[in-house]
């Protein structure tokens, strides 16, 4: 029996934070109950898209999935139950918002069988969380944090972000004192990336910011690695940190190249050969689904060279690595003889005959490493 996760996309925000290329609307607040039942039939349509498969992770992402009541959380749930085999210890992860969700609401949403968090703290420096257009306080954070606890969660992630314009190291290194201090099983901790069309983008372009320069983003990812370490987290992924069997199993099923359902405005699906995505528009999506259609915009199968490039792109920022069987499926010679021309320029890759990594002094490398490795 095949093992893959399930993706539940919930576009709706309060707000569009300037650093954000995620499909969200603002101010649609009305179609929400619309849009569940929309997603029920979503989800009973796509009953068979994936044959002898158990789901042991589900993932409400967004927008700002919290933005839900726990009745209509729990709708969409019911339906996941009814149409598809769920592990009875499934990881079900909710993203949500400090300051925009009650101990209330986490309790319902604990009691209901949501049991991991995902909450965005970003940041525990006002200024900071003005910059990236969050609504929320530290103070707010810390709280919500807390009611987490109080409602009967014991699977938290935070997700911080460093390489702000104008941040200083000190200041980074308190988000993260800050943050481990509450203790939570995992944390996320990302570069400020500047995706084009998001409010970023333009502010960058326009040079009205600037962005922090290489050798800045270099120290602060070293300081995240060492301070997390030394706090006992478990550095498996490039910019994700684990107390011991706390990594996030959705996320591995992405990294892993291993297949998952997705619904949702814009929301993709990958079933180990196919992927197919839907189209980025929520009113696209209510019309097509009220006519009993897939809101699907397109599909494609992908080459062997396509998957061999996926699996280094995602395996090598693990810290376990890519599968050298895996990578050996796709090629026409073995991995060791593919290697040979790049291990002058990049002794930091690692080939243990199980699995090819990049090692610890290499990190800072891996996205030149995987863009050399990759077949054209």
């Amino acid at each position: 029996m095949t093992k893959a996760g399930i993706y539940i996309h919930i576009p709706f925000c309060k707000t569009k934070c300037i650093y954000c290329d995620f499909y969200s609307v603002t101010k649609r607040d009305d179609s929400i109950e619309n849009f569940v039942d929309c997603m029920v039939k979503e989800i009973r349509l796509n009953e068979k898209r994936l044959k002898n498969t158990t789901y042991d992770t589900i993932f409400f992402g967004g927008g700002t999935p919290s933005v839900l009541t726990e009745h209509q959380l729990e709708k969409i749930l019911n339906a996941l139950y009814k149409f598809y085999n769920i592990d009875k210890n499934a990881e079900v992860t909710l993203e949500c918002n400090p300051g925009e969700i009650t101990f209330e609401k986490l309790s319902h949403f604990r009691k209901i069988g949501i049991n991991r968090l995902s909450i965005g703290f970003q940041s525990f420096s006002e200024k900071n969380l003005k910059f990236l257009g969050r609504l929320h306080s530290s103070e707010q954070s810390i709280s919500t944090f807390n009611h987490a606890r109080k409602a009967g969660f014991d699977n938290i992630n935070i997700d911080l972000i460093y390489d702000i314009p104008k941040q200083k190291l000190k200041e980074w290194k308190n988000d993260l004192f800050l943050g481990t201090s509450l203790e939570p099983e995992h944390i996320s901790a990302y570069s400020l990336t500047v995706e084009k069309n998001t409010a970023l983008h333009s502010m960058v372009k326009n040079k009205t910011v600037i962005m922090p320069s290489e050798e800045v983003d270099k120290k602060m990812f070293l300081s995240t690695i060492n301070y997390l370490e030394q706090k006992n987290y478990m550095h498996y992924e490039i910019s994700n940190f684990s107390k011991k069997n706390k990594k996030c199993k959705h996320n591995l099923h992405y990294w892993r190249l291993e297949p998952y359902l997705a619904f949702g405005p814009g929301a993709h699906g990958f079933n180990g050969i196919k992927r197919w995505w839907n189209k980025k528009s929520i009113d696209y999506y209510l019309n097509k689904l009220k006519n009993n259609e897939l809101p699907i915009e397109s599909e494609e199968i992908l080459s062997p060279k396509d998957t061999f490039n996926e699996t280094i792109m995602n395996g090598l920022r693990l810290i376990e690595g890519a599968k050298i069987k895996k990578l050996n499926s796709y090629l026409d010679m073995d991995i060791k003889d593919y290697l040979e021309p790049y291990m002058e320029k990049w002794p930091y890759i690692n080939n243990n005959g199980k699995n090819l990594t990049v090692k610890k002094e290499g990190l800072l490398f891996t996205d030149e490493i995987i863009t050399d490795l990759f077949l054209i």
